[in-house]
């Protein structure tokens, strides 16, 4: 048995995939293109099979891990296009290979970089972008942050890196990069921040969508 990782991505109608069912896919996924998956042993026999800061419902990615073990002593040829043949609409497998090599800890995780698309009923307003990224450079953003252990108003800043605003036909698309793992921040708080200190706009519609993972050093994770 080994440890294996697959980066993959998760797009299109598979975004509205709920983190279980999408355990269950990858599991059912592997089992029809025989992946040599290892099971943990007793009478409740499961695929150990672990998504990395998994996605919330509606989000889409391409930089997405997920780790599992093997019975074999290596991946298995052609693992990659075997698993995106049997794939359901939207997820894709782009590589898979052993933590073994050059793996990154999971723990080491700290920034994630998003893309988040605003959308308008007609043109963006015409000082929108100035005043967003006027605001993002600010030093204090004050916000409630949510967590599982309650609400904490925290600096903004502390959690938020690179901020990048480009404007498209009726939509803004914003590239940011925020905290991720143990001080895990949203990229829905970009959206709120925007409702709580530019209430003079409305955004219509959204969409995130996230770009890629990093460690503390700013390394893509891998």
């Amino acid at each position: 048995m080994f440890k294996a990782r697959m980066k993959f991505a998760k797009e299109g109608r598979a975004k509205y995939i709920s983190h279980l069912d999408l355990m269950h896919a990858m599991q059912r996924s592997m089992a029809r293109c025989e992946m040599p998956l290892w099971f943990t042993e007793g009478f409740n026999q499961h695929a150990y099979v672990s998504v990395a800061l998994p996605l919330s419902t509606g989000y889409s990615g391409e930089w997405e891990l997920l780790d599992f073990n093997l019975l074999s002593e290596s991946v298995p040829v052609n693992a990659v296009d075997a698993l995106n043949a049997v794939f359901p609409e939207g997820l894709r497998a782009i590589e898979i290979y052993p933590l073994s090599d050059g793996g990154m800890p999971l723990r080491d995780i700290a920034w994630s970089k998003y893309r988040v698309t605003w959308s308008f009923a007609g043109s963006v307003p015409e000082d929108f972008v100035k005043d967003v990224s006027e605001l993002f450079s600010r030093d204090t953003i004050e916000i409630v942050k949510r967590s599982k252990r309650g609400e904490k108003l925290v600096n903004m800043r502390d959690f938020l890196t690179e901020v990048h605003l480009t404007k498209q036909d009726n939509q803004v698309i914003v590239e940011a990069i925020t905290a991720a793992g143990n001080n895990n921040m949203s990229p829905e708080y970009l959206t709120r921040a925007v409702e709580q200190y530019l209430p003079q706009y409305t955004i219509q519609g959204t969409a995130y969508h996230r770009m890629c993972v990093y460690n503390e050093k700013m390394q893509a994770f891998r």
